[in-house]
């Protein structure tokens, strides 16, 4: 009877130590990845800055002259070199002219005709960001993007 209580207390005590030791290498290896972790994450400043493509709903301001734009204005711009313009914040319900545009390098042009009787034409030209801004815009009438006022914009979606 001796015989068989050792055999079984040796066993319980290795099958406890051996449990013993690879909970503790377990938990090493959890404090290890939690400690590694903010090296291996990215940095704020080395995450990627999103990119906005040219094509999309773009909203802004326009001004005549030297006066500060504050008139809402916004396009939707579509592949194919093909854009709609508004006279308004809201693309669906202000007064509309289409036309073209073109990107080069980072300059956005463009010229648009409204759709009313005699409408009348445009141009414009603006740097043009992919993260998501037309700054330093210029207009004027028929195909000279300058003389009459400046406008900028944001892209929307």
């Amino acid at each position: 009877m001796v015989l068989p209580a050792i055999i079984q207390s040796f066993t319980f005590g290795t099958y406890f130590n051996h449990k013993q030791k690879s909970m503790k290498k377990l938990t090493l290896a959890f404090v290890a990845l939690f400690a590694l972790l903010p090296f291996i994450s990215c940095k704020k400043d080395e995450c990627p800055v999103p990119v906005y493509p040219i094509e999309g709903l773009w909203v802004g301001k326009y001004g005549t002259a030297s006066a500060t734009p504050n008139s809402g204005y916004s396009m939707v711009i579509e592949s194919g070199g093909k854009l709609t313009i508004a006279d308004g914040d809201n693309i669906t319900s202000s007064s509309k002219a289409t036309g073209t545009w073109t990107l080069t390098g980072n300059v956005f042009s463009a010229t648009y005709t409204y759709s009313t009787p005699g409408g009348s034409t445009f141009s414009i030209k603006a740097d043009w960001s992919n993260n998501g801004k037309m700054t330093n815009g210029t207009w004027g009438p028929n195909a000279t993007p300058t003389g009459s006022g400046t406008w900028y914009m944001d892209r929307k979606n």
